[in-house]
């Protein structure tokens, strides 16, 4: 407990001085005895012989570096010089901060210390008599006893001796606590922001039980808030614990902690129990402040703190945890703490370095490049603070350099802690992640991740729960740059100065070693190389892949620079990856994936986007189990391989801007899972096949700019589409001058009575060169449509909308043409008319008046509107 207490500016807690003759062996031992007990660090002259008449340096150095200061006042104190001149320091000391001076008055009158009278007195008497000694020696003392004997004090006569130690201890417990409050908030920076939301769960003004968790991961700063709000509300309780639990808990260990809790909470020593419920029995009518630092298993939790009825009302428990998941499962709430700002994190630097002064000047390059490499973890701060103030320049860049391939021990060794509790699985996802993955889509990295055999979504729950991972507002896994580095670290240290006996590469500089020497193991199971900044050509052979059984992770990114060789890696018959799930190669200068069929039956994802030479799509009928196909960007792609339909578990499909691409093979009308596809862009692409209907899963169609006229009349009945974008989408341009007459350079969007689009919401027919006549009509049978983007086209009157009882937003901007407003259904919250310059401007300012629409004007069109 002395940790919990100790100023990083003092060695001791507390200087204790006394009489040795008159209280050596007895009150003064057991008070020593009760103070060492409590962990509190206690300076205590062994000897106390009285040496001569100056104290030694030994105990002036122990003064200066103390806490506080006990001064045990027995009857023959005054007598020793020895004694008056430890006092004499220990108020010199102390001057400005006088409550840090406790004096116990032991079987005397402090009156008589005041004024110097019976046995004090006598001693101040006989040290005046004596010729050798200065006079004006005596009359410090005596001022010493007078300003000693007005301090709050403890009084020992008529006194249970036990009773008045353990008060004694009791008070200076409370006085350590404060003391460390006040001298040490002051440098936490960022605390009060952060005791404030605690104090608003804790609650403290009312008098029910709460438990309240903080949360977070390794080097945040859980210990140190459980600390900074132990210290400011202790008081407020009958009885307060702060009991840490060491990293390497072991459940056998749970009657000792829960002993431990006890004898800290009741103040008795060799306390011993039966099972949780003496905890309840003991308990459950005291006030008491609990705080359980470092849980890391729910049965501690259940164990020492089971449930709200075990304590006095009033009672506080606050936990502090890595994870989450444990604050859920005992129903407790919870803070979780939040990584530095800038402005903190550099306050927090100043207060944590060695030469904080300088930070102003030359050492500001230095300050603002531990702050990034930190990203706010207060750990880190301190560590590099610390550590990196203490070299010259020279020194601190080299430091900094070497981070970047070998992170400080210290602060890994923390964050680790958190990775080594995870199970095998967890781990393989959690270095996955690290490696590969940071900054991906949740929902496809589950995909990928299922497909190499992992339970994902649980896997991803446990690293968020223990403050491994977090998903940001786009569905993006997130992780903490020290914390990716140091799986990253973990991965390394696999076999350091050979890559190729690791798990997973991601350095082109190990990858080029490995694959130039031909050195592919059956231990590599996934590779990531970014080859976007590489000017030369990366030159091996197919052989380097050849001994990698258990490849499962493939992404190559901008393959250029890689001899030709590579790009026909998959063309090779010995090159068959069976564990491989992900393969990735955008911008890739392939023109054919492989030739004939490849049986792949783990394969879940395919990504060549941009990989602009690409004229054919492989075969598909080997990787049956493809569950994600992104060919966008594939500009000189005229045709998609006419297996695609065996794809029945392809869900997502993206052909976007692939400009070449003019019709889809039939087989599509097959592909049962898919919910989203895209293509958008394909401006060259002008018929949709005819029973394209059968898509029954399809969700979400992104057909922006094509150039399709007629929609198959199968095309109505997908009921479970929700978003259909056809925005910019007209006919053939050659349309315009065969068929003049009949607006054929637009879509015909003709929705027929029997239409099964029950649940689209949302419909995008912006900019299709929509005219009055029947190429848009049927609207009305849209029931469940909430979204509706017309503009830019040039019809006169609107098409019929009546039967739209759930409309809420109509875009209608730039709808030049357009003259009336008639029958907008009643449910419309939000209409953009935006340029819509035909329109009356007395229909515009009763629809402005008269219902609760948001109409989005231009500021000088509703300016003029008002005016007229």
């Amino acid at each position: 407990m002395a940790a919990a207490f100790s100023s990083s500016q003092k060695s001791y807690d507390v200087f204790l001085s006394f009489r040795g003759d008159d209280t050596r062996n007895n009150f003064t031992a057991h008070l020593l005895q009760e103070l060492r007990t409590k962990g509190i660090n206690t300076f205590f002259d062994e000897d106390k012989l009285e040496k001569g008449r100056v104290i030694s340096p030994a105990l002036i150095t122990a003064i200066e570096n103390s806490m506080f200061s006990i001064i045990v006042l027995s009857e023959n104190y005054a007598s020793s010089r020895w004694c008056l001149e430890e006092m004499v320091k220990i108020l010199e000391c102390n001057r400005s901060k006088e409550e840090r001076v406790l004096p116990i008055f032991y079987n005397v009158d402090p009156s008589d210390v005041r004024n110097h009278m019976g046995k004090f007195g006598e001693a101040l008497a006989k040290h005046e008599e004596n010729l050798e000694e200065n006079g004006e020696r005596v009359k410090i003392w005596r001022d010493a006893l007078t300003e000693v004997a007005n301090l709050s004090g403890w009084d020992s006569r008529n006194k249970n001796e036990p009773l008045l130690i353990k008060e004694i201890v009791i008070k200076l417990l409370k006085k350590l606590l404060n003391t460390w409050t006040s001298d040490t908030e002051e440098n936490l920076v960022g605390i009060q922001s952060r005791i404030q939301k605690l104090r608003m769960l804790l609650c403290l003004q009312s008098d029910d039980v709460r438990m309240v968790g903080i949360c977070g991961m390794g080097g945040i700063g859980k210990t140190t808030l459980a600390r900074a709000i132990y210290s400011q509300v202790s008081n407020q309780f009958e009885a307060c614990s702060f009991l840490e639990i060491a990293n390497d808990f072991k459940e056998q260990d749970l009657t000792s902690l829960a002993e431990k809790l006890l004898s800290q909470l009741l103040q008795e020593e060799n306390l011993k129990i039966k099972g949780s419920t003496s905890i309840k029995a003991r308990l459950h009518s005291r006030k008491v402040l609990v705080v359980l630092d470092n849980v890391n298993n729910l049965t501690i939790l259940e164990h020492l703190a089971g449930n709200q009825d075990w304590f006095g009302q009033g009672s506080r428990i606050i936990v502090t945890t890595r994870d989450q998941r444990l604050l859920i499962q005992h129903k407790v709430d919870y803070y979780e703490v939040a990584e530095f700002n800038g402005d903190e994190a550099f306050e927090f630097l100043k207060h944590h370095s060695l030469k904080y002064e300088l930070l102003e000047n030359d050492l500001q390059e230095l300050s603002r490049e531990i702050i990034f490499y930190a990203k706010g973890l207060p750990l880190a701060l301190r560590v590099l603070g610390s550590l990196l103030f203490g070299m010259n320049k020279d020194e601190w860049r080299d430091y900094l350099v070497k981070l970047k391939s070998t992170p400080n021990i210290e602060i890994q060794e923390v964050l680790r802690l958190s990775y080594d509790r995870l199970d095998d699985e967890e781990k393989n996802i959690f270095l996955d992640i690290a490696c590969f993955f940071k900054g991906e889509d949740k929902d496809h990295v589950v995909e990928i991740l299922k497909g190499c055999g992992f339970s994902a979504k649980c896997g991803i729950k446990t690293l968020i729960n223990k403050s491994l991972i977090t998903i940001n507002f786009a569905n993006k896994l997130e992780m903490h740059d020290l914390i990716q580095e140091m799986g990253k670290g973990i991965v390394r240290q696999e076999c350091p100065k050979e890559p190729e006996r690791r798990s997973r590469l991601w350095e082109h500089e190990d990858i080029f070693d490995v694959l130039k020497r031909n050195m592919g193991s059956e231990k590599i199971e996934g590779i990531f190389l970014n080859l976007s900044h590489l000017e030369d050509t990366l030159d091996f052979t197919i052989e380097a892949f050849a001994g990698m059984k258990k490849l499962r992770l493939l992404k190559v990114y901008n393959s250029k620079s890689i001899s030709r060789d590579f790009r026909d890696t998959f063309n090779n018959k010995d090159f068959s990856p069976k564990h491989l799930v992900e393969l990735s190669m955008p911008y890739s200068h392939i023109k054919k994936l492989w030739k004939g069929i490849k049986v792949l039956e783990r394969l879940k994802s395919i990504d060549l986007s941009h990989s602009k030479y690409l004229i054919q799509t492989p075969d598909f009928s080997g990787i049956t189990n493809l569950e994600r196909l992104v060919l966008e960007g594939c500009i000189n792609l005229p045709k998609v391989h006419p297996s695609l339909g065996v794809l029945k578990k392809l869900n997502f499909l993206s052909l976007k801007n692939c400009t070449m691409l003019r019709r889809l093979p039939s087989s599509t009308c097959s592909l049962k899972s898919l919910e989203t596809f895209i293509l958008s862009g394909c401006s060259k692409f002008e018929e949709f096949p005819e029973n394209f209907g059968n898509l029954e899963m399809l969700k979400e169609l992104h057909a922006d700019g094509i150039v399709v006229r007629v929609l198959p009349p199968s095309f109505f009945s997908m009921r479970n589409l929700e978003k259909l974008s056809f925005g910019g989408c007209k006919g053939p341009a050659s349309a315009s001058w065969l068929w003049p007459k009949r607006s054929s350079n637009s879509i015909c969007f003709t929705v027929p009575s029997s239409s099964n689009l029950c649940s689209l919401k949302n419909l995008d027919l912006s900019y299709c060169n929509i005219s009055d006549g029947a190429n848009v009509s049927g609207l009305g049978f849209l029931v469940s449509l909430e979204w509706l983007n017309l503009s830019g086209n040039n019809f006169v009157t609107l098409p019929n909308m009546s039967g739209l009882s759930h409309l809420e937003t109509l875009r209608l901007g730039n709808c030049k043409r357009l003259e009336a407003l008639s029958q907008l259904p009643s449910s419309i919250r939000s209409l953009n008319a935006k340029n819509c310059t035909s329109l009356g401007t007395t229909e515009l300012l009763n629809l402005l008046l008269t219902t609760k629409v948001h109409t989005l004007l231009r500021p000088r069109e509703l300016e003029s509107l008002v005016q007229k």
